[in-house]
């Protein structure tokens, strides 16, 4: 029986998708999953009236397997999710705000405590005489 490091979340997804697209194609592919395993489970029920073991050993194998395969897609989803999420933090200047608050922790560590005082003092009147 295959492992979830063996199933290649792609296979079933065109190529050449950026982030946003393959996000939906993996979340497309989820859906598919549901309602073929759905299927599954109906056909289950009537091999399992029908006694026909065979069959039951086929269905399950299947349904494990899509098993499988909707979870290699839902971690490869929550990957692309936080690239999409920092892609829009970065192009909404949010990566700008994070280099200034590490460049004010360094320059506090580094300053006497006046100089960084007068610095951060003047940096703030800055910011309220710029939004007035």
């Amino acid at each position: 029986m295959k492992t979830n490091n063996d199933i290649d979340p792609y296979q079933n997804i065109a190529k050449g998708l950026n982030d946003e697209n393959l996000w939906q194609a993996l979340n497309k592919r989820i859906e598919e999953i549901d309602i073929i395993r759905r299927s599954i489970r109906s056909q289950l029920n009537i091999a399992s009236t029908n006694n026909e073991k065979q069959k039951i050993i086929e269905l399950k194998t299947e349904s494990n397997e899509l098993l499988q395969e909707r979870f290699a897609l839902h971690n490869e989803m929550k990957k692309i999710r936080t690239r999409i999420k920092k892609s829009r933090r970065e192009r909404n200047g949010q990566l700008t705000e994070s280099l200034a608050i590490e460049f004010m922790l360094i320059a506090q560590k580094k300053l006497t405590e006046p100089v960084f005082n007068d610095i951060r003092n003047l940096a703030a009147m800055n910011i309220v005489n710029y939004k007035s």
